[in-house]
This record gives structure tokens, sequence and C-alpha cells, in this order.
């Protein structure tokens, strides 16, 4: 080793203790475990990153379940490190990888991530900007969204359209919805509680807002109002019942486009594919002569230098703001991934590994 990296370290690390049984609970499906690692045996094809930042997102509840399952994004199976994307310092470096670069990937919910160094990437940096704006704005949330408005839709929102956004307080919904904003449509944002109801209306300026959580009116009764006529545009993250009362009220040619489906994840029923509470109302995208389109970001990789140049473009002129909710200590990231599915929060959920600063 050399003088600048140390031989040996205390890593903490979030382990999958058993399979969820539904919901995520952190202290029976989870345990921080703190173990020595000698870094003088590591393979010298290996990375040690320093781990700064991690993003909490909905698609690591789907990479829990069993490891017999055929989960899109794969399983970790038992006793392995919780996914988690990320930014860290490279403390211990291979050929590709030096140390002191910054690198951005799926490092794992660990204060120190053991890597191969593949799916690395060096951290781009832009001038100016929130460190923690590349695991929202300008990394994988903006870019999602950007591909999910402009790229994969036969057409984008359009001036005056009414927009609809599901999951709208969240990572990628609360971007989608400004970008329909930018676009000069009417847009309708959709979470759960008063808190998001809030956020959605003060904070993204949205022209209106459904309470999935709502007592006193159905999501239906809901949409009807704030859409009276009609919808032009889906922008879903949640699926479930969600999808299915937006498709009854689409108009002629509109687009849908399926980003996620948060509403299937918690339960585990997106890895048990006959579980699936899937749209009754299909046959509405015939009748209207509309389209409904999924997409994986990672199939769309030719369009996300665009992409980028768009996040950058409107980030700076303050079009595009950059929502998070902080938390701090690797010890937190257990509950922040309940959090996550108990819609306690608004924005990007990010664990940052420093103290927090007094």
């Amino acid at each position: 080793a050399s003088p600048s990296t140390p031989t040996s370290l205390v890593n903490k690390k979030w382990v999958l203790q058993r399979f969820p049984k539904g919901r995520f609970n952190s202290s029976s499906d989870a345990k921080l475990v703190e173990e020595t690692v000698d870094l003088t045996t590591t393979s010298d094809d290996m990375v040690v990153v320093e781990v700064i930042a991690l993003s909490v997102d909905a698609f690591i509840r789907t990479m829990l379940d069993h490891t017999d399952i055929d989960a899109h994004h794969g399983t970790v199976g038992l006793q392995n490190t919780l996914p988690a994307l990320g930014y860290g310092k490279v403390i211990k470096g291979n050929k590709k990888f030096k140390v002191g670069t910054n690198v951005y990937g799926l490092l794992g919910a660990n204060k120190y991530s053991i890597h191969n160094g593949e799916g690395l990437s060096p951290l781009l940096q832009l001038p100016r900007a929130e460190p923690n704006a590349s695991l929202g704005v300008l990394g994988i949330s903006g870019i999602t969204s950007y591909i999910g408005m402009f790229v994969v839709p036969p057409k984008c929102p359009k001036k005056g359209e009414t927009v609809v956004v599901s999951a709208a307080a969240g990572g990628t919904g609360s971007i989608a919805a400004q970008m329909a904003k930018i676009c000069g449509a009417r847009v309708i944002g959709i979470a759960g509680g008063a808190k998001k109801q809030k956020f959605l209306m003060e904070e993204l300026k949205l022209d209106g807002c459904i309470d999935y959580k709502c007592q006193e009116k159905s999501i239906g009764q809901q949409l009807e109002e704030t859409c009276p006529n009609g919808i032009d545009f889906f922008f879903d993250n949640a699926g479930g019942e969600i999808l299915d009362q937006v498709l009854q009220r689409i108009n002629m040619y509109s687009r849908t486009v399926i980003c996620g489906a948060i509403s299937q994840y918690d339960s585990g029923n997106i890895n048990e594919k006959n579980l699936i509470k899937g749209p009754s109302h299909y046959i509405k995208l015939a009748e209207t002569s509309s389209t409904m389109t999924g997409f994986n970001m990672m199939h769309h990789a030719k369009h996300i230098l665009r992409a980028f140049g768009y996040l950058a473009w409107n980030y700076y002129r303050g079009n595009l703001v950059a929502h998070e909710h902080v938390e701090y200590g690797i010890e937190s990231f257990g509950e922040c991934l309940e959090k996550l599915f108990a819609g306690g929060n608004c924005g990007r959920l990010i664990v940052e590994l420093q103290e927090k600063k007094q």
C-alpha cells in the first residue's frame, strides 16, 4: 500500500438478514454490521471507495426478494450488502481509478465499498452545482425524467395540455413535474399526505394536486375535479389503482409513460408477476388512439448526453430545482429505506455519511 492508503479500516455495512415479507423492516430484515478490513490482502484489481453520500431509491426493495425470483434488477441474497447508488472518493486505486478520484455507481449501503470497478464512473461535478445533484437532478433522476418526457413518448407535453405525474413528490416525479411545467403544460401531481400536497403546490408550484391517502374523496373524484378536460399526458411512477383511474380519463391521442410502479414494490408483488395489480381499463388506449410506453433509462444510453445538456441548462437557470431530504450517518440508511415507502420524504432521499455540519 502507498503512504496515502491505510492498511486496514473499520467498515460498517447494512446486510440483508431475511427476505422481507411485504414492507421492508430495517430492524428485522437487515442488520448494521461492523467489520475490520485488511487492505493489504485485497486484490490489486479492486478499488476501495470511501462513500460520501448514498441515494435511497425505490428499486432497492425490488432486489431484496428471494434469489430464485427473476427480478429485473437482480437480487442481492442473504448476508450481502444492501444495494445503493452513491458517490465517494477512491482511497485504494487500480489501473482504471487512481487514489483521490471521485466516483459514482452502485457502491452499496456501507461506509467503504470494496469494488471491482465495474459500473463505476468518474463523478461528473459541474462548477457551482451542489455535490448531491449528481444523485438527482443532474444524475439518474434527471436523465430518467428527460427520457420519459422527451425520448420515449411519440410527443412530449405541449403548452396548454394537462399532464399528471404520480409519486410527484419523489426524486424522479418532482423533476418530471418541473419538466412538464417548463413545457408550458398544466401539471397535476399525485402524492400522499398534507405535507406532500403543500410541497407540490408551494415548492414545485404545480397547478393542482391529488392526495391518494385522502379519506373524504377517492382518487377518481379528485381527478375529475383537477382534470375536468381530461388527461393528455401521464408520467407514471406508481402503477396500481392510480394508473387505472388515470386511464379512465385520458383524452384522444394521449400519452402514458410507465417509469415505475412503486405501489407494487413495497409488497414484493413486483417480483411475483401474477400478483401485480394491472390496468383493467387499458382498452381506453384503443378507444382514444393513445399510447402507453414503458422504458428503462439504461436502454437509451445514446440520449444521455443530450439529456445532460437540457438538465444543466435548466438547472443553472433555476428552472429545475434539486429538492432533497438529507439524513446523516450510515446508521440511518435502514430507517431511510422504510421512510421512502412510508412516504416520509419530499424530493430525493439522501444519506450523507459525514457527520452533519453544525
